[in-house]
């Protein structure tokens, strides 16, 4: 998209994509002077930042590029020995799919039952299997798939409710000296789990874990607060400073969000902002942490090079009255980006993992004060960074009709974007329950 590309241009974007994905270069990125700006206010790392949006950006890609309908499935099985950089397309039902629940539960879905003795545990094997069953079957002509992405935490979210277990309760109805000690244990076990189920990219799983429960991000917020909890001992601030960090829930990359959380607490970033500045500061961590990774995402997607070449369409291919058809073009490209970024995790689990399993509630009062904020946001979040998604590429279409707006312009208004976006969030502040 030409206004995409411009605003890239605008921002100083460049480099080579295929040195980060195949090489791990970082570094073959240029992300602009104003992104670097952004990060020495905030006093953070240039590289980390840059490693953390490129890391999840990679996985937006995969992600979006790499979602098949059932209408691909029928594809994918009637030619699945045609191949794209040395990748036959059904291989892509083998890596992606499991073909019953029965066939994923023996591979990943035992891992979930946690029954001891074997009339227990048969039981809760049969509703293991039905609740794949339910959450995540996608039908093609012939068969009935099992995606091996994200079917981890449907059958977790699944078997908290059947044995009422806490997951993401609404703030009112916690329980702190009980719950929080369940909260961990909870995540704490589908962590290891899911770690466990090799051949999953865990990325998914993972991503909508903390999306729907944001238990990493709270039990990291009480550790930076309670760690540092004399630097918060000021009766006038205080309101803006827990409501300020708890509204980093916004942030969808959860290492980027975790790292941003840590900095600014711990090199005082937070506290040298007066009380009518919060906002701004906001505004700042949203541009960086939002918008950035949205726009490398897309930087990524128009800049990996598919070509006929590299996915296999040939003027002398025997089967070309089949390639013609631009839906089998389109697969074709799709399974380029798989075998690209099939093995690539946007997060490192076992690293997520150690953090939170060192972390203890001691001060409950503090914990509960800040989990209440969190969940008061955890329902506008979603809504406003779905809405501001819609507007960004809703805007950028109408940029392509209109040639007279300089890019000067273009990123005010998608600023502005965020602003509305970050007004929904602070506008819950004023009814967030104080302690």
């Amino acid at each position: 998209m030409e206004a995409f590309q411009n605003l890239f241009d605008q921002l100083g974007f460049k480099g080579d994509i295929n040195q980060v994905v195949k090489e791990k270069n970082y570094e073959a990125i240029e992300f602009g002077q104003d992104f670097s700006s952004f990060c020495e206010e905030l006093e953070l790392e240039e590289k980390v930042i840059r490693e953390h949006i490129l890391d999840y950006a990679l996985y937006e890609v995969y992600k979006e590029c790499c979602t098949f309908t059932s209408e691909d499935l029928d594809i994918l099985e009637s030619f699945d020995e045609w191949k794209v950089n040395d990748l036959a397309l059904g291989d892509i039902l083998d890596e992606k799919y499991c073909i019953s629940p029965e066939s994923y539960y023996e591979s990943f879905g035992y891992l979930l039952n946690d029954k001891n003795d074997q009339i227990t545990q048969a039981k809760e094997r049969e509703k293991i299997i039905q609740s794949i069953q339910d959450t995540s079957l996608v039908k093609s002509r012939h068969f009935e798939y099992i995606p091996k992405e994200v079917t981890f935490f449907n059958v977790y979210k699944d078997k908290l409710k059947r044995h009422q277990q806490p997951f993401n309760k609404s703030a009112d109805k916690l329980n702190v000296v009980k719950d929080a000690e369940k909260f961990k244990n909870n995540t704490l076990f589908f962590l290891r789990q899911l770690g466990k189920a090799s051949n999953i990219n865990y990325t998914y799983d993972l991503e909508c874990f903390e999306k729907s429960a944001n238990l990493l991000f709270i039990f990291a917020l009480y550790t930076c607060v309670e760690k540092n909890l004399t630097a918060f001992d000021n009766e006038k601030k205080e309101e803006y400073y827990f409501n300020t960090l708890s509204s980093l829930v916004v942030i969808e990359n959860i290492e980027l969000k975790l790292y941003i959380l840590k900095n600014l607490i711990e090199k005082e970033v937070l506290f040298t902002y007066k009380k009518l500045e919060f906002n701004l500061l906001l505004h700042r961590i949203t541009i960086l942490s939002v918008l950035y990774p949205l726009l490398i995402k897309e930087f990524i997607v128009q800049n990996l090079i598919i070509t006929d070449k590299n996915i296999g369409v040939t003027a002398n291919n025997k089967v070309d009255k089949f390639l013609s058809d631009a839906k089998l073009k389109k697969l074709k490209e799709k399974a380029f980006v798989f075998e690209l970024l099939k093995d690539h995790k946007g997060y490192n689990l076992n690293k997520l993992a150690e953090a939170f399993e060192s972390i203890q509630v001691k001060n409950v009062k503090l914990f509960d004060n800040l989990y209440t904020r969190v969940a008061s946001l955890q329902g506008i979040k979603s809504e406003a960074m779905d809405q501001f998604k819609i507007d960004l590429y809703e805007t950028m279409d109408t940029f392509n009709q209109i040639e007279s707006l300089s890019n000067h312009e273009i990123l005010a208004i998608l600023e502005g974007f965020l602003i509305e976006m970050q007004n929904k969030v602070t506008s819950k502040w004023r009814s967030i329950r104080k302690k």
